[in-house]
């Protein structure tokens, strides 16, 4: 039975999460692309360089856009609500130029260090301004999220994505700039977008900045910093292993690997946790509350469970109809990523009850401890097992992470999960899997066609075991539709 809560969570998810995927859907449309024009080795360079942009702006940013939002609905006056908007301005404003300055300076030593090799560091000097430019665009878009401009954020969203892409194909297939087209297309995009979004919102908002708000935004956004540094450290660290160890190439295989395996993830939790995260503490407020989480812990892994089988059933098709020879070897390791990131998608609602409790002192503990044992693994099982060492690390990582979310939130506020759910979906997923696994055939067609019916086996199989009832088929039915229309509605208003 469906509840009103769940019902919520469904409709809200589904219209973020057109933005949400408009925005992730870059890399997984343009993979055609990059693995024709570019080597593994290249992809393998892009995501080494990404992910080096992606500590530099966690460190440098401090995740102060998160005090925005906080601080807003702190206050009732309209210029107040304004103030704090255009002093995240000036605060990012700050930011942009102190990262911008570090990584030019730095490029040269980046490119060395991390490639043996000083002709990348143009590439650090791109995403340079790229980084920058990208605060000020996630300023824009947060505020638009916090007035409720959720049409308006899905098509900017949908926009970017086709700006992106038109940008991509210049650069890359007449330009034949290789790496250079894929970073000068982001900035060119950043560039746009910070125009057209940004600055009609600080002509609303005006140029006001107050000191005190601004040093309250550091003291609630500082500790964030750590929790952030760990948890990317956790993910991201077997790339730079991999690179270490090896070289390029094996990160790109592994790097296109995972764009594929995270597809889970952003399909699903990231668009549920945009509706999930405030709902569940209205949740807690109900005298049912214990038994409406457990449900909706059933129902997310149901859904989750289910796209991440069927991601890995077709992996190797998937592989071989977007990407070239080179990459083919990447199929073999989507499943063990699906399986990471599901196991990932569970500890949000594991840590429910430290959330509730006010003892987010555990996320900083818990992140920083698997992190470190997360870099420890990588360490030494990349060194000697390669990409699959890689893989074993990442899931006992976030196996142990669940675990430990799961037990101290248990302790502070018992929920009641339904394991016997969960084990028998787990089953299900994986003996299906294994039967699919068995089924290759050189005609891809073919190939998908006698998996497709394993699959159907799988829905049947939910459905004796009592785990698909009427009503949420009913739900996604409706949900289609509804999203299916709002994107239609979209799409027009963007042409």
């Amino acid at each position: 039975m469906l509840t009103k809560e769940i019902k919520s969570l469904f409709k809200h998810s589904s219209i973020y999460g057109i933005g949400t995927i408009a925005g992730q859907a870059i890399g997984f449309i343009l993979l055609p692309l990059y693995t024709r024009y570019l080597t593994p080795s290249d992809y393998g360079i892009a995501t080494i360089i990404e992910i080096t942009m992606a500590l530099v702006g966690i460190t440098v940013g401090a995740g102060i856009l998160n005090s925005m939002a906080r601080f807003y609905h702190e206050y009732d006056e309209e210029i107040s609500k304004k103030c704090v908007v255009s002093t995240m301005y000036w605060i990012v404003a700050g930011i942009s130029i102190i990262s911008f300055l570090a990584i030019l300076f730095s490029s040269i030593f980046l490119s060395n260090y991390l490639f043996s090799d000083t002709r990348y560091a143009s590439l650090f000097n791109i995403n340079a301004g790229s980084l920058a430019l990208g605060f000020l665009v996630d300023t824009a878009l947060l505020y638009l999220m916090i007035k409720n401009q959720s049409l308006l954020y899905v098509t900017i969203s949908i926009a970017t994505l086709i700006a992106h892409i038109v940008f991509n194909i210049w650069f890359i297939v007449f330009m034949e700039l290789g790496l250079k087209g894929v970073f000068y297309s982001t900035l060119i995009t950043r560039v746009i977008l910070t125009v057209i979004v940004s600055l009609p919102i600080l002509l609303k908002v005006g140029i006001g900045f107050s000191w005190q708000l601004a040093i309250n935004m550091f003291k609630f956004s500082f500790p964030m910093i750590f929790s952030s540094l760990f948890r990317l450290m956790a993910n991201e660290s077997d790339k730079y292993f991999i690179n270490y160890f090896f070289s390029p190439f094996e990160t790109g295989i592994y790097a296109i690997a995972n764009k594929i395996g995270t597809a889970v993830h952003i399909l699903v939790t990231t668009p549920f946790l945009r509706s999930y995260n405030p709902k569940r503490f209205e949740i807690m407020k109900q005298v049912n509350a214990n038994q409406s989480y457990a449900s909706i812990l059933n129902y997310y892994l149901l859904i989750i469970v289910t796209a991440g089988f069927i991601l890995s059933v077709f992996s190797n098709e998937i592989i071989r109809l977007m990407t070239t020879e080179n990459y083919f070897k990447a199929a073999n390791y989507i499943p063990l990523i699906v399986t990471a990131w599901i196991i990932f998608g569970t500890r949000y609602h594991f840590e429910t009850g430290i959330l509730i409790t006010n003892k987010t002192k555990y996320f900083a503990y818990i992140n920083g401890f698997t992190a470190i044992f997360s870099v420890s693994l990588n360490y030494f099982l990349i060194g000697y097992y390669k990409i699959w060492g890689a893989l074993l690390a990442l899931n006992i990582s976030q196996f142990l992470t669940t675990l430990l979310f799961y037990k101290i939130s248990h302790n502070l506020y018992p929920i009641k999960y339904d394991f016997v759910f969960i084990t028998k979906l787990a089953g299900l997923g994986f003996s299906f899997y294994a039967v699919a696994n068995l089924i290759e055939h050189e005609i891809i067609f073919v190939s998908f066609a006698l998996k497709s019916i394993v699959v159907a086996f799988y829905f049947i199989s939910l459905r004796i075991f009592g785990l698909l009832d009427d009503a949420l088929l009913n739900q996604i039915k409706k949900i289609t539709k509804k999203t299916i229309g709002l994107f239609t509605t979209v799409r027009t208003q963007s042409s």
